[in-house]
């Protein structure tokens, strides 16, 4: 193959250089146009709109507390309210141009004082603090700023004293506007009003409760009536079983005999076992002893003069009772016929409960059944009874 050389060949080489610069240009237009739309974008409000600043927001509006019209009586004890600061407002002021104009004049100004008392309004401040007598606590600071008072009171320095003193009085004013001590202490005289108005709202409850007594008085007598009367008892039962009790017994000879009268009158008895009784017991003691030994002894001694003797043991110690007997006559006649064999006793009392027996005198189903047994039972002397469950 055959090779050309030529100027074709060369026209490459010299292109290449003006492309690369075209392109630096073209960079370095777009940074420009970069940095200008970003200066535009973020410095600027042409692109992208700036926010409003917005405005301070206005505080809201402090509701002020008016205190109430003065009544007639209180209009110094609200003067006197202010009169305090109003006095330290004044003094402060006055104590260091008192101590200048003390020491530059003579003692001839101090016989000045009356005029410059009657020129400023201070007294107008001053008055109230007359009434304030009573109260304690304003007492203290009306006395302090007396004494700057005598010492600033040259004639030649009048006009700052007045113009000190306008401005201490017109201070004073918003003071006792603004304390609420005053209009705390207003309803203080109103308390006859209040008292007044109590009443008479205690007046219409006392109404009420006088019209509510009325007909609780009268209901009263009504639910008497009806507490006092009695429900009526309810009819016993014709039907059931019907148990007449003959009587009920401790001591089985006198059941015996009861019960042998009422066999005779030709009625069925019966025999119940019945609940414990508490009875006066007499006991025959015959000794007490240390050991149970001792007192096992003495009881075979008993024995073979009675059989009912028998050992109890009592707070450590043995007694040993020749018997317990009911009644006095039979326990008193037991001791004699002991007495007689050479045996010593001495007649304890001491309640018992002992178990009782009842005597029926038959069960029926009927009440007429039971009423007419019942009947020859009293006509016999005997106090019978009737028991229904």
């Amino acid at each position: 193959m055959d090779f050309k050389f030529g100027n074709d060949t060369k026209e490459p080489e010299s292109a290449a250089p003006a492309e690369k610069g075209r392109q630096n240009m073209l960079l370095v237009v777009l940074l420009i146009l970069v940095a200008a739309f970003a200066y535009l974008y973020f410095f600027t409000g042409l692109i992208k709109p700036q926010e409003a600043q917005k405005p301070a927001e206005t505080p809201a509006p402090q509701v002020v507390k008016k205190p109430l019209p003065p009544r007639n009586g209180q209009t110094a004890k609200d003067e006197t309210a202010g009169a305090p600061g109003a006095q330290k407002n004044a003094a402060a002021p006055a104590a260091p141009e008192a101590k200048k104009v003390a020491s530059a004049e003579p003692p001839a100004a101090v016989k000045a004082a009356p005029e410059a008392k009657v020129e400023p309004p201070k007294p107008e401040a001053a008055k109230p603090a007359k009434p304030a007598a009573p109260e304690k606590k304003p007492a203290v600071p009306e006395k302090k700023p007396a004494v700057p008072e005598k010492k600033a009171a040259p004639a030649a320095k009048e006009p700052k004293a007045a113009t000190a003193a306008k401005q201490d009085a017109k201070k004073a004013v918003p003071v006792t506007k603004q304390q609420p001590a005053g209009a705390v202490k207003k309803p203080a005289p109103a308390q006859g009003s209040d008292k007044k108005s109590a009443e008479a709202a205690k007046a219409p409850g006392k109404s009420q409760a006088g019209a509510a007594a009325v007909p609780a008085k009268k209901a009263a007598p009504a639910t008497a009536k009806k507490d006092t009367v009695k429900p009526k008892p309810a009819p016993a039962k014709a039907t059931g079983p019907w148990t007449v009790v003959v009587g009920n017994y401790v001591l089985e000879e006198a059941m015996a005999t009861d019960l042998s009268r009422v066999k005779g009158a030709g009625i069925e008895t019966a025999v119940k076992p019945g609940g414990r009784k508490k009875s006066a017991m007499n006991r025959l003691l015959a000794g007490e002893y240390p050991s149970r030994v001792e007192a096992q002894q003495e009881l075979d001694k008993l024995k073979r003069y009675t059989s009912d003797a028998f050992i109890m043991d009592q707070g450590g110690k043995f007694a040993v009772y020749a018997g317990s007997y009911l009644l006095t006559a039979r326990a008193g006649s037991e001791k004699e016929r002991l007495a007689a064999a050479g045996i010593n006793l001495t007649v304890k009392h001491a309640e018992v409960s002992i178990p009782s027996k009842t005597l029926v005198a038959g069960t029926f189903s009927d009440r007429k059944g039971a009423d007419a047994v019942l009947k020859k039972l009293k006509g016999l002397g005997i106090k019978a009874s009737l028991s229904h469950p």
